[in-house]
């Protein structure tokens, strides 16, 4: 299973490369054995040349026996049949058998072309020799005077043999090729197919749930391109299931908080009200008493769902920004004004700079409004009597940038990523101490990504909090 894919590309490289081979044996095989033969018809018509030389004036004076002698010594020299033809066919001189004896050469192949042409050559067996020869035939001429035929003949027995050699010489090159070829083509399958195994089996770990895994692939191209995309798809995977692991935390946190947060108010609405029923109905005094309790754990549910609403509102709904255009520096001076018992309460000062001098937004003034309010507010409570706030509006060109500093009792860095969560409070009991339904930053973020903004926070235990909020000027 695990090397199937290698099979198959080795297989087509393999049958590939014995065709290709094979083929290139076959036309090598023939274009070697073929230069040989030629080479051999070469050295004949040469040596052919040269024995008609000697035997020109022979042929001349027609002196059979000179030609009969030397054609047999010729002959025992180049280790040749030689015969000498007159150009009417009758056979003057022959190293194998007596002239007289041998019958008229005029309708021999390569003797009809030799004295047509000047050179001729046939392969065919020998009546005489009772062998396969190989023949070669020169005409000699005097001038224009055709003097007779030089013919060489040659076993092909004896070619044969170096023409098996070069034969063999060719297989062993063939087969030697063929197997670094083949060894060639697994290593070349494996390189290709291993990247592919790779992306396999990390596809398979992705599909079990290990998002961690990665292609180790460093080649380029398609596969490069197509491991990069693997890893690409694990990342966004991987990404999407730490989302989905933190929304089904937050789910799970805001389902046990607000399951909390309206659980105590009617427990105690609901005690209250069975007090009376059983024993405080007639006391005049603590009948008010409880009841104001009543009222006012009645409108801390009604202000938790509320906040409850705005949030889905936000969150559901795509329009429900109402922009018009006013001045922001003025809006954050009006909540500002608001706040002054609290600040004279615990004798906090709160200062509004500017950077700028254009701070017309459009925007929803009530969100905006509640955005700020919410953020001095929480700056107030949290900030010790005597602290101080600063509040810094910024024009950043097409933005504009409003920053809520407080010297408070700042946040620990791991509760600084959950701040904006439903419900979330860094300390409960001093949160609730302090009011609030638990819902408002995460209220503020909502609104501030409604229109398009960003929200940043910075802080430091016992040292204060940073609130960065920019909204688009349009």
């Amino acid at each position: 299973m695990k090397n199937r894919i290698v099979l198959k590309f080795f297989g087509a490289f393999a049958a590939l490369i014995l065709i290709v081979v094979f083929v290139l044996n076959f036309f090598v095989s023939f274009r070697l054995s073929d230069h040989f033969e030629q080479k051999i018809s070469a050295e004949l018509k040469s040596n052919a040349v040269l024995v008609g030389d000697i035997l020109q004036n022979d042929l001349i004076d027609d002196n059979s026996e000179d030609i009969q002698q030397k054609t047999g010594k010729l002959a025992d020299k180049l280790d040749l049949r030689i015969t000498v033809i007159e150009k009417g066919g009758r056979v003057l001189g022959d190293s194998e058998q007596k002239p007289s004896l041998m019958v008229n050469h005029s309708d021999r192949s390569e003797v009809i072309e030799a004295i047509k042409n000047g050179f001729g050559q046939s392969t065919r067996f020998s009546d005489t020799l009772g062998i396969n020869m190989k023949y070669v035939a020169v005409r000699v001429d005097q001038g224009d005077r055709n003097l007779g035929v030089v013919r060489f003949a040659l076993p092909l027995s004896r070619v044969q043999p170096e023409i098996r050699i070069i034969y063999r010489v060719v297989l062993f090159g063939t087969i030697a090729a063929v197997i670094i070829a083949l060894i060639v083509a697994y290593f070349v399958s494996r390189s290709i197919t291993l990247p592919i195994r790779q992306m396999r089996e990390t596809a398979q770990q992705i599909a079990k749930g290990d998002f961690d895994r990665r292609v180790r692939i460093k080649s380029k191209g398609e596969l490069g391109e197509l491991a990069g995309s693997l890893n690409t798809m694990a990342d966004e995977l991987q990404q999407k299931m730490e989302n989905l692991k933190q929304l089904d935390r937050v789910r799970t946190d805001f389902v046990a908080n607000v399951s909390h947060e309206l659980k105590t108010p009617l427990t105690l609405i609901k005690g209250y009200i069975e007090t009376l029923q059983n024993m405080a109905i007639d006391d005049k005094e603590k009948s008010d008493k409880f009841i104001s309790i009543i009222k006012e754990h009645s409108d801390r549910l009604g202000y938790i769902i509320d906040d409850l609403l705005s949030l889905s509102e936000l969150e559901l709904s795509r329009d429900c920004v109402n922009r018009t255009e006013f001045d922001l520096k003025e809006v954050i001076d009006e909540i500002s004004l608001g706040f002054g018992q609290a600040l004279a309460e615990k004798q906090q000062s709160l200062t509004v700079n500017k950077q700028g001098d254009d701070f017309s937004i459009q925007a929803d003034r009530n969100k905006i409004e509640q955005v700020f309010a919410n953020l001095i507010d929480n700056a107030i409570k949290y900030t010790k009597e005597s602290g101080l706030i600063e509040i810094l509006l910024c024009e950043q060109g097409e933005t504009v940038c409003v920053t809520v500093q407080d010297n408070g009792i700042g946040i620990l860095k791991e509760h600084r990523d959950r701040i904006f969560e439903r419900f979330y409070r860094v300390d409960k009991a001093r949160s609730r101490e302090l009011g609030g339904t638990g819902l408002g930053l995460s209220i503020v973020k909502h609104i501030v990504l409604a229109h398009k903004g960003k929200i940043a926070i910075e802080s430091e235990p016992n040292r204060g909090t940073k609130v960065s909020v920019t909204f688009p000027k349009k």
